[in-house]
């Protein structure tokens, strides 16, 4: 049976301990906490999802899930764990166990200062070339902590010091772990009760363990504004990356920035833009902040990333709700020149059909494109839904699917059609 990597387990184990550490010892009177689990089964015509000889197959998967979220005190915490067990009954792939979660928290260890601790596991693909199967995923778990401290110059200004460890491992041996030192101050002015600004300056230390060491500064200027139904924030300034390899050594610079836009359209409908532009690397928490991204691991560790996603939901007075997204990104490989382009839309519709039973349809099409093979894949999923609350803590879920993806490269394409009917129960 598939395990997580000794030392990534290890170190998930280490951050979950802390996390309920930190939940301890804040107050835990208005603490909220659940606990559900549950049993998906999926069938699918292709389960390999590969252009010729498709072996169907049925998978079962039982799932555990755990959150918690301290009350605000002095020590505040929040916890989202989940536990799964895949097995396949035509032995397509081996037993699997499945881990994702999140854990963060912090702590006031004086006026001003405060300890912050996060833990992330996911799973990510390795190559984003191939298909998303089994084999082409990865668990990745990233550690950060370190202190945080305030300083109150006037009633309007602030300066702020940070430190952090950070640590990134991946369960393939392949994939580079990373140790990463940053160190980050930044002051922030008050204009208004709706207005700041401020500027940032950070450095950072990253050392990967094929030796390959990376050197990132960045000055940035920063905003917010806070409108009666609009807020935007966000930065804008330059960065250096420098990568060093025995006696090579390569630097790159680059403009950095973010840019975040929420929207309320009306009571019932938002719109949102999320934009983000930096130098980093693989390791870094980028793919874990920003939706519909991921890093080609098979590619050189720094990377040049322009992200932008766009979003609106509806919530109708029917009960039915909708949910659309705009995608495009572009990674640029520092070391090996290659550069990756993806941009897809997706789109997310349901309706009460009774108190009790609701249906729902999911569609998503996506363009990749891949500049050093000068080769193109195309992505397009569609489903379609129902959700049945059998009692106040049971739910049933089924759902039929067709996945297809056509490719420049006859060797990627494939087609794939599935079933999946899921059971969750709330046990508190």
């Amino acid at each position: 049976m598939d395990d997580v990597d000794g030392s990534v387990k290890t170190r998930w184990i280490a951050s979950i301990g802390a996390g309920l550490l930190l939940a301890g010892t804040g107050p835990a009177v208005a603490a909220t906490s659940s606990l559900s689990g549950g049993i998906d089964n999926r069938y699918s015509d292709n389960s390999r999802r590969v252009e010729n000889n498709a072996e169907s197959d049925l998978k079962t998967r039982v799932n555990l899930n755990f959150q918690y979220l301290g009350d605000p005190g002095r020590c505040t915490s929040s916890v989202d764990m989940g536990l799964g067990y895949g097995y396949w009954y035509q032995d397509t792939f081996d037993p699997e166990v499945y881990t994702n979660g999140s854990l963060s928290g912090q702590c006031e260890l004086a006026d001003g200062l405060v300890w912050q601790a996060f833990d992330r596991i996911s799973q990510v693909t390795q190559d984003t070339r191939l298909a998303s199967t089994r084999d082409n995923r990865t668990r990745k778990n990233v550690f950060r902590t370190g202190p945080v401290y305030t300083m109150r110059l006037t009633q309007v200004d602030q300066l702020q010091f940070s430190a952090a460890y950070g640590n990134t491992e991946f369960e393939e041996p392949e994939q580079p772990d990373s140790d990463r030192v940053t160190g980050i101050v930044a002051y922030n002015h008050s204009f208004s009760e709706t207005l700041q600004g401020g500027l940032s300056v950070s450095a950072e230390r990253t050392e990967l363990d094929t030796d390959e060491e990376l050197d990132r500064e960045s000055a940035v200027v920063t905003f917010s504004k806070v409108w009666a139904t609009t807020q935007i924030s966000g930065s804008l300034g330059g960065n250096r990356l420098e990568t060093r390899l025995g006696s090579q050594s390569v630097s790159s610079s680059g403009v950095t920035g973010t840019f975040n836009l929420i929207r309320a359209i009306n009571p019932s409908s938002e719109f949102t833009l999320n934009a983000n532009r930096r130098l980093t690397d693989q390791t870094s928490i980028l793919g874990l902040q920003f939706e519909d991204f991921n890093f080609n691991l098979t590619q050189s560790s720094t990377v040049e990333v322009t992200a932008i996603r766009a979003g609106y939901s509806n919530q109708f007075s029917d009960g039915s709700a909708i949910r659309a997204g705009l995608f495009i990104s572009r990674s640029d490989y520092v070391q090996t020149g290659d550069r990756e382009e993806r941009r897809g839309i997706d789109l997310l519709y349901s309706r009460p059909v009774t108190e009790l039973l609701s249906w729902f349809t999911d569609a998503r099409y996506e363009r990749r494109s891949f500049e050093e093979e000068d080769t193109e894949d195309d992505l397009a999923r569609l489903s379609v839904g129902l959700d049945y609350q059998l009692t106040t803590r049971m739910a049933i879920r089924s759902a039929i699917g067709h996945e297809q993806k056509t490719s420049d490269v006859a060797s990627r394409e494939y087609k794939e059609n599935w079933v999946v009917v899921s059971l969750n129960y709330q046990f508190f």
